[in-house]
């Protein structure tokens, strides 16, 4: 009977709920469990330090190439800024070229040299033409020759433009409503930006600018982006259509707003897309950017673009 009683205590749980233990056990308990835990901890700086590499990159020398920045329509002389990439170690400033030899070029025959006006910046009396294509050509000493193509695209079309003021809700202007209706060309991509301004005079110094006037599209076209001023789209998702587009803006009185719709090239499109990604480009989990280039032997923008402008008067 006796041996019956003691098997059925051997076989009794252990557990800390059934059996806990007493405050002398959980003191030698910790004390049993310190003993090996500090000199875990002691040994851990030397653990730590013995892993720490010291690596020394050899980065390759920056060699110096033209940055070339050209955006051309039918409205305004050639002009071309052409200055030199930097290192991005460096804080200086660009330095803009003054020795610079700057030609447009057309099937493969000289049109004109482009004269340089200060501060890298080179002109030509002479303003592009609706659908032709154009070749940039940059020579500077100690660098290499740089090349680029642009086209200027038509001009969009427009029909159907209607403008009317409503009483605003929550806000101490007038707003007004503009209608318009974009013709895209079927069987060839297409690309645009919109903006709007307000010639106006500045407060501080009395100089004149254009104030830019914030767009809000009610239809159901959205734009893709927009950077600065301007609400760029493709029509990839209206190819060959006619799209009706509704917006309003607040109206200054007595101002005249001015509506700008440009019929751009691809390489105005992208280089403004990516250049808004990389502005954009404060998210720790996106990968940075690079901005499109359409320079070859050096960098920047050669582009074109044309566009019809709608003036709303007061």
């Amino acid at each position: 009977m006796c041996q019956a009683f003691r098997l059925a205590a051997s076989t009794r749980c252990r557990c800390f709920r059934c059996c806990p233990l007493s405050a002398m056990d959980l003191n030698f308990e910790m004390m049993r469990k310190t003993k090996y835990i500090l000199p875990i901890l002691l040994c851990l700086p030397f653990l730590l330090g013995s892993c720490e590499t010291v690596v020394e990159l050899e980065l390759p020398e920056h060699t110096p190439q033209l940055v070339i920045n050209a955006v051309i329509n039918p409205d305004s002389l050639f002009t071309v800024d052409v200055s030199a990439s930097r290192s991005p170690f460096s804080n200086g400033a660009y330095p803009q070229l003054s020795d610079a030899t700057v030609q447009v070029y057309q099937a493969g025959q000289l049109l004109f040299d482009l004269q340089h006006q200060g501060n890298g910046i080179y002109r030509a009396d002479a303003k592009p033409q609706v659908l032709q294509h154009y070749e940039l050509r940059v020579n500077a000493p100690g660098f290499p020759g740089a090349r680029a193509t642009a086209h200027i695209p038509a001009a969009p079309i427009l029909s159907d433009v209607k403008a009317s003021e409503a009483s605003p809700s929550n806000s101490p202007f007038p707003i007004v409503r503009l209608f318009f209706t974009l013709n895209d060309v079927a069987n060839q991509e297409n690309f645009y930006y919109l903006r709007a301004y307000t010639p106006d005079t500045s407060y501080y110094d009395g100089r004149p600018y254009n104030r830019t006037e914030s767009l809000n599209f009610t239809a159901p076209i959205e734009t893709e982006f927009n950077m600065e001023s301007r609400y760029f789209l493709s029509d990839k998702l209206f190819e060959g259509k006619q799209i009706p587009f509704r917006f309003e803006y607040a109206k200054i009185p007595g101002r005249t707003t001015y509506v700008q719709v440009a019929h751009i090239s691809k390489e105005y499109y992208e280089y403004a897309r990516t250049l808004q990604r990389q502005a954009g480009g404060d998210d720790f989990g996106k990968l940075p950017s690079q901005v499109t280039n359409s320079i070859r032997n050096g960098f920047g923008i050669f582009a074109g673009y044309n566009a019809v402008r709608l003036a709303v008067k007061p």
